[in-house]
């Protein structure tokens, strides 16, 4: 797995002011630095590099009892130091922002996402350009994603320029990682039509290896597979074919992700040696024999929660009016997503209740079990929202019987964990200093994740009034 560990995005617009440790205050602007009172700083006596942070409640995101009144201390992007406000010695010379009464969690880890199809009102594979996966890539940033995974969808290079320049300190938003394209029999990929094209279509076994040895010269994060004949409709993939293209991946020191929604095919899969699931088994409650057998083989588990929870409702739930999402969506999108709700039936409606239910019977068993439960929102769908998603699927897996310091562990550290990536996922010395600043403590409540004051990418702050400002004038967004 590639690591990305001492690597700083630049990207982002940062104009903070700040009190340095002499007790003077000073603005950053550009290469610019003044006084607050507007007179130059002698170039002889230039601040230190570091940033002290201090007050606040520090989650580290591993589980740990969170530190109050903390201090952590950030240096060219990497935390440098980090604990108690008496254990810490700060720098010299080192600028120092006070962070009393806020919350401090580490950035989220999204493994399941889909960037660059939607644009506004379209939904569409001609949407899939640089600009528009920048764009993607700036609204997971503002919602506190440090980093996501683009599973299965990604054609041609795009996401190979953009991975490098991200990588060269030149391009900021979420740290975009992907699986390249996925696999699965012809026309039998993603379920959206427009998604449908960016799968590999296979048929034979060295067919299957091939594809697998092209994504593994890519450097892919996993490989993507679909099982899935959604709803009788089309070709599952063959058995033969998914332990091939098992086989191969694990030759290259990869792991494969599969989409699955049948109990019978989840058991096979495991059998074969299967990495993770995008998904939870969606036609029967999961059985204590196949939970067992995903913990004994160390299969993580991506809940997905949202794409599913949206179906169990014949009128547009409560969440489609949060202030939260109209900060980065414009209303006739909105209006969209709303009218697609009204056109279900209650009949359909309580069946979808009935599938969601056992969902979260399935997850508390996973987790009571000790399965690897890792956050994927499966956001890029239509109308499933970039990074609002994420905060959406935090408070469905609390509802579903997790504690909000297990869903914290499942959307940073352990996905973090999962990719291979140790520099991010934790706020630890040697890290990234990719992290949130909260208004409210999520622990008490994980709806708070969305009380977002700050959202801190490599050390640099991400401008969300500019981003902002930027998504509500443009309509077509």
């Amino acid at each position: 797995m590639r690591s990305c560990q001492g690597q700083r995005e630049t990207g982002h617009v940062f104009q903070p002011t700040i009190t340095n440790f002499a007790g003077g205050t000073i603005a950053l602007c550009g290469l610019c630095l003044v006084t607050a009172w507007g007179a130059p700083l002698a170039e002889t006596t230039p601040p230190g590099s570091a940033t002290v942070y201090h007050g606040a409640r520090l989650i580290v995101g591993d589980g740990s009892t969170p530190i109050e009144a903390s201090v952590f201390v950030v240096d060219n992007g990497i935390i440098t130091n980090a604990g108690l406000q008496d254990k810490v010695t700060a720098p010299s010379g080192a600028a120092r922002v006070d962070l009393t009464g806020k919350t401090v969690m580490p950035a989220l880890v999204n493994m399941h996402g889909h960037v660059g199809y939607q644009r506004g009102l379209s939904y569409d594979e001609a949407n899939y350009t640089r600009a528009n996966i920048v764009d993607h890539l700036n609204r997971y940033a503002y919602y506190g994603v440090g980093t996501i995974v683009s599973l299965g969808t990604d054609v041609g290079d795009l996401w190979l320029e953009i991975r490098r320049e991200q990588e060269a300190g030149t391009l900021g938003g979420a740290r975009l990682l992907t699986a390249g394209r996925g696999l699965a029999p012809p026309n039998a990929g993603p379920g959206a039509a427009a998604l449908r094209p960016s799968a590999y279509s296979v048929t034979s076994a060295n067919e299957v290896r091939r594809y697998v040895r092209e994504l593994a010269a890519q450097d892919v994060s996993f490989v993507k597979i679909w099982l899935d004949d959604r709803g009788g409709s089309v070709e599952k993939l063959d058995p033969v074919l998914y332990r091939a293209i098992i086989d191969e991946a694990h030759q290259h020191d990869l792991q494969v992700v599969a989409h699955v929604f049948y109990h019978a095919d989840t058991e096979d899969l495991v059998e074969a040696g299967v990495d993770g699931f995008a998904h939870l088994v969606r036609d029967r409650e999961m059985s204590d024999t196949l939970v067992a057998a995903i913990a004994a083989n160390n299969v993580f588990v991506m809940p997905n929660l949202g794409i599913s929870e949206r179906g169990r409702h014949a009128e547009p739930p409560a969440w489609l009016n949060e202030p939260f999402l109209f900060e980065t969506i414009s209303r006739e999108v909105v209006e969209r997503a709303t009218g697609t709700f009204t056109q279900r039936t209650p009949d359909g409606a309580e069946r979808a209740q009935r599938t969601y239910t056992r969902m979260e019977r399935g997850l508390a068993k996973l987790n009571a079990a000790g399965v690897t439960l890792v956050l994927g929102s499966d956001s890029g769908v239509q109308d499933h929202f970039y990074g609002f998603a994420a905060h959406r699927e935090l408070e469905l897996m609390v509802a579903a019987g997790l504690t909000p310091t297990e869903t914290i562990v499942t959307a940073t550290s352990r996905p973090a964990t999962t990719l291979g990536l140790k520099d991010t996922g934790r706020l630890v010395v040697g890290s990234r200093a990719d992290f949130i600043v909260l208004d409210g403590n999520p622990l008490d409540d994980i709806r708070n994740t969305r009380r977002i004051a700050q959202v801190y990418l490599g050390g640099t702050e991400v401008d969300r009034a500019a981003l902002r400002a930027g998504w509500t004038a443009d309509t077509s967004h």
